[in-house]
């Protein structure tokens, strides 16, 4: 594998860009080398990177009502539905692995990403939060990854949630945009 490196300005400038033309060569396959050692335990790595996201944004756990109980006084509780969070933690992460499936052809990823945006505005969740999930993926890769983590596979993952973000974004800034015909919108600053 080459090291030759398209040009991709991050986060939201992805406007129009696929995917692989934001990454190395070498990059794209280290992402999806380790997505191989790690996809086929999605259900511990969802729970890891979860369980760690709502210790580290504990203010996060209100959006998701379904996975944390509230009390009488509308404060979080710490009783956590684990089925349902593995649940959902599962289907985010199978959203990442049709990124990392995608990396070669990621104009229907766009719009996927983008409608999947534009059902987290239906569950108040900002543009600015989705950043936030970054840390916990990041420890959750490193917990299932180990030594196959390196510098490198980081970086090349954190360009790939950057770029899953960028869309969501779009997706969340234009609830009522078509995600199909996204190539308009795309031609906006």
């Amino acid at each position: 594998m080459g090291n030759k490196f398209v040009t991709c300005d991050l986060p939201i400038r992805h406007k129009g860009k696929q995917l692989h033309t934001c990454l190395t060569q070498d990059q794209i396959y280290l992402v999806q080398s380790s997505w191989g050692l790690i996809n086929s335990d999605l259900p511990r790595l969802g729970l890891i990177i979860f369980t760690r996201f709502f210790e580290t944004e504990p203010n996060m756990k209100s959006l998701f009502p379904k996975i944390v109980q509230m009390n009488q006084d509308n404060k979080l509780e710490c009783n956590i539905d684990r089925d349902m969070l593995q649940k959902h933690a599962v289907t985010v992460l199978e959203g990442l692995g049709a990124a990392v499936e995608s990396l070669d052809d990621s104009q229907f990823l766009n719009g996927v990403l983008i409608a999947i945006g534009q059902t987290h505005v239906q569950r108040e969740v900002k543009p600015q939060m989705l950043k936030k999930l970054w840390p916990s993926l990041h420890y959750g890769l490193q917990q299932v990854l180990k030594e196959h983590y390196t510098k490198q596979v980081s970086e090349a993952w954190k360009k790939v949630f950057e770029y899953i973000c960028a869309y969501m974004k779009l997706g969340m800034e234009h609830p009522d945009l078509d995600a199909d015909n996204h190539a308009d919108i795309l031609r906006i600053s």
